[in-house]
């Protein structure tokens, strides 16, 4: 299914997308949890004393890459997911009902006319990202539960990595926020960012 906002979507559409976009994500963090086994599973194949210095190890070594890879553009994935739900949301807002988006993420029906959801479910995106109503009848914290969450927090974090503007406006707000805390803002350059420290 190809997925694009034209700007005449229906309703219907929309929501397809959307639960589209649920069960392709879900499936990309089950394989970024299984091939995270697999990773897991080589390294220790690899300190293996019995498989060290072998040629072996070469292949596990191989196999080893191609995970990482994979990884690679599982994270991608997840990251492209949140970055087209930015722009999803609000084409939902104006042409998708509130309950039909509700049924759409398997929100609870207790949870669908709360005080919160009345003070802050106005958007979509409130209702996806901040108010966390994806599967709200499921407590567990797992990502696979919210998919959609996880893959908008990835992108916001990757956004947040690789947008010196962002990085700045995030800095400002958090020195003001705390009072000083932080400084004077020093751009940092993009590997920095990305480290999350100084190199």
């Amino acid at each position: 299914m190809e997925i694009k906002l034209t700007g005449a979507e229906t309703g219907d559409q929309l929501i397809k997308q959307l639960v589209y976009l649920r069960q392709c994500a879900r499936r990309l963090l089950n394989a970024q949890n299984m091939e995270r086994g697999n990773r897991a599973s080589l390294k220790k194949m690899i300190e293996d004393e019995a498989v060290a210095g072998t040629s072996l190890e070469a292949e596990v070594r191989k196999v080893l890459a191609g995970v990482e890879g994979r990884l690679v553009d599982l994270e991608f994935a997840i990251i492209e997911i949140g970055q087209y739900l930015v722009h999803l949301g609000p084409e939902l807002d104006k042409k998708v009902s509130r309950e039909a988006l509700f049924d759409a993420i398997n929100t609870n029906h207790a949870d669908r006319d709360t005080e919160s959801v009345r003070k802050h479910g106005s958007k979509a995106s409130h209702i996806l990202f901040v108010l966390n109503l994806e599967n709200s009848a499921t407590k567990d914290d797992d990502v696979v539960i919210r998919p959609l969450n996880w893959c908008h927090q990835m992108a916001f974090m990757h956004e947040l990595q690789t947008n010196p503007k962002l990085d700045r406006i995030v800095h400002d707000e958090a020195n003001e926020f705390f009072n000083g805390a932080f400084g004077e803002y020093r751009e940092r350059p993009l590997m920095e960012r990305l480290a999350g420290r100084a190199m």
